[in-house]
């Protein structure tokens, strides 16, 4: 009988089988290498797998292809090749390379809809499986955590909103007319959006991870930059302040969707009205 190798020497096997897989295996999940593994004596959790790859930067499907096309990589052999065609077909490579758009589109939204009912800490990556009726491993294949799930509902709730605001903006001349159309999209979201740009903002201060604040900051200062540049071209007393203002100005917008109800006043009505509001007192008008 063999002994038992000591736990460091144990943890670079792991490590070895683990990346070997990620390398021959390239479209497996961490359970099904898991498993692999343990047949071959080889005892380690899905979790463990992940870990390892995380490490490595191969935690997805996606980064385990690239990794064997990266320049200086070695020759890929025939099932290597097949995986990868097999994964590009899915992405989106060949015939119904839509599902994989459609199927992360989905878990968004459904993410989005947990988050908002059971806020960011206590929702699991297991609870948006079940959600959205797949495995929680599936999950992981178009996300590397629950934390990027976040970051990316949150991004693509922005970059949505801030297209929409863009294109209104762009039909209008008078500086006035521009920012009440940026209102009014920009409620209209927030108000009878879908589930992204209605639950985006109220996304940014549901935890206490400064790494993924300044993530999801950085989202927020794009979208603020179309504010800024708003507001830069309207005729406004010397002491106003504008940056204060366009942060107020987002503020309000932003809490409409805690005070609306249905039923009295649409999005234009509520943009007309705080634009009005504004224009007299300090356009002097």
């Amino acid at each position: 009988m063999s002994k038992p190798l000591p736990t460091a020497a144990r943890r670079r096997e792991v490590e070895r089988a683990a990346l070997r897989h990620a390398h021959d295996h390239p479209e497996w999940g961490q359970a099904r290498v898991a498993a692999a593994m343990t047949d071959k004596g080889i005892k380690v959790s899905a979790a463990g797998v992940r870990w390892i790859w995380q490490r490595h930067h191969l935690e997805t499907t996606a980064k385990r292809a690239a990794a064997l096309r990266k320049p200086g990589a070695p020759r890929l052999t025939a099932s290597q090749k097949a995986a990868l065609a097999r994964i590009a077909a899915r992405r989106g490579g060949g015939p119904g390379g839509d599902a994989p758009l459609m199927a992360r589109e989905h878990l968004l939204g459904v993410a989005v809809r947990e988050f908002s009912r059971k806020g960011f800490a206590r929702t699991s990556i297991r609870d948006i499986a079940q959600a959205a009726g797949i495995q929680p491993g599936s999950v992981y294949h178009h996300f590397a955590s629950k934390e990027d799930l976040f970051i990316a509902a949150h991004s693509t709730g922005m970059r949505e909103v801030a297209r929409a605001v863009e294109a209104a903006v762009a039909t209008c001349r008078d500086p006035w007319d521009r920012l009440e159309a940026a209102f009014t999209v920009h409620v209209r979201h927030l108000i009878s959006g879908n589930d992204l740009t209605v639950w985006t903002g109220a996304s940014l201060f549901l935890f206490n991870s400064p790494d993924m604040q300044r993530q999801l900051r950085a989202e927020r200062n794009r979208f603020e930059a179309i504010y800024r540049r708003l507001i830069a071209d309207l005729t406004l007393p010397h002491e106003v302040d504008r940056s204060l203002l366009r942060l107020q100005l987002l503020g309000a917008l932003n809490w409409t969707r805690t005070w609306y109800r249905p039923g009295k006043r649409g999005a234009a009505d509520i943009a007309r009205h705080l634009v009005r509001v504004l224009r007299a007192p300090l356009a002097g008008k």
